[in-house]
């Protein structure tokens, strides 16, 4: 028998000394409460809590019978709190206009991604570049006039095969 962790408990009995008898819930073990932690807790017949225990070091007969021993009572309200699910891992913009690109059947202009994304378009479009300069997408500037030092707008895609066909 090993020292546990925190484990429920039910106080069955406060005997006229001020100890008390419990049981684990998950169990059904007895355990004994001396009166300093029945004080301290102050736990009463019928109440449930959580306990840290430690096997009952007498000998014989009472340590068969009363296999536990507590050493502090948590009133159930104050119960440690469950761990948490582990919350799944947050998806940043790149992250979501990496997942559009990938997916996307065709090349998919900056101002549409933008609008999947619920994002605007210069948001949009550094996230874009930051993957295109990764290596992970490929980019295309389309040009609407001889002379213009900007593009008038990018495509994206996730290779450059995609612009043009499997054909080229």
């Amino acid at each position: 028998m090993t020292t546990t962790n925190t484990v429920e408990i039910f106080c069955r009995n406060v005997i006229s000394s001020g100890a008390a008898f419990a049981i684990r819930v998950d169990t059904g073990e007895q355990i004994f409460v001396p009166s300093s932690v029945v004080r301290a807790s102050g736990i009463n017949d019928g109440d449930t809590a959580f306990a840290i225990l430690a096997p009952n070091k007498h000998e014989g007969d009472v340590a068969k019978a009363t296999p536990w021993f507590c050493i502090r009572i948590i009133p159930a309200n104050n119960r440690p709190a469950e761990p948490a699910e582990p919350k799944p891992p947050v998806r940043t913009l790149d992250d979501r206009a990496l997942s559009c690109v990938v997916n996307a059947e065709r090349y998919l202009a900056t101002a549409e991604l933008a609008a999947d994304l619920g994002t605007d378009t210069t948001s949009a479009h550094n996230a874009l570049l930051r993957l295109f300069n990764q290596g992970k997408i490929a980019k295309a500037a389309v040009y609407g006039a001889g002379g213009q030092s900007r593009p008038s707008f990018c495509l994206w895609a996730r290779s450059a095969k995609d612009f043009v066909g499997e054909d080229a």
